[in-house]
């Protein structure tokens, strides 16, 4: 029953590009991940995702979607629920005394792609 409470439901707005399947293609990017127990798309643009503090952070799971180009509603609204977050994910770690640092994304990334910022890869293919 422990494990329970170190298991967070979050929704996360992408913002609107006009795909209709963008959500279910982040969703099934994020269910490769060590930690996350669901993605779920609600609409287009909405998912529903379960995950382990323990294994991930809120911080990381935005940082991997925007790596795969999926990007995040950036509206006052959702930029508040998501500062609220992290914040409650922060006071949450601390008190189970999970280190931050020891966190990594554990999932079926391609280790070859690139990790340099976009614009100084691709001038070098330019």
């Amino acid at each position: 029953m422990d494990d329970d409470i170190h298991i967070r439901e979050r929704k996360i707005c992408l913002a609107q590009n006009g795909e209709q399947t963008q959500a279910a293609e982040a969703c099934a990017a994020l269910r490769g991940i060590k930690g996350v127990y669901d993605a779920q798309p609600i609409s287009d643009s909405r998912l529903t995702l379960s995950y382990s503090l323990e294994h991930l952070t809120f911080e990381l799971i935005e940082a991997l979607l925007k790596e795969l180009g999926f990007f995040l509603d950036d509206s006052i609204q959702a930029m508040i629920k998501r500062n609220i977050y992290q914040y409650l994910e922060d006071n949450a770690r601390e008190k189970i005394e999970v280190i931050e640092e020891n966190q990594t994304l554990a999932c079926d990334i391609d280790p070859e792609l690139p990790r340099e910022e976009l614009d100084e890869y691709w001038n070098n293919y330019r």
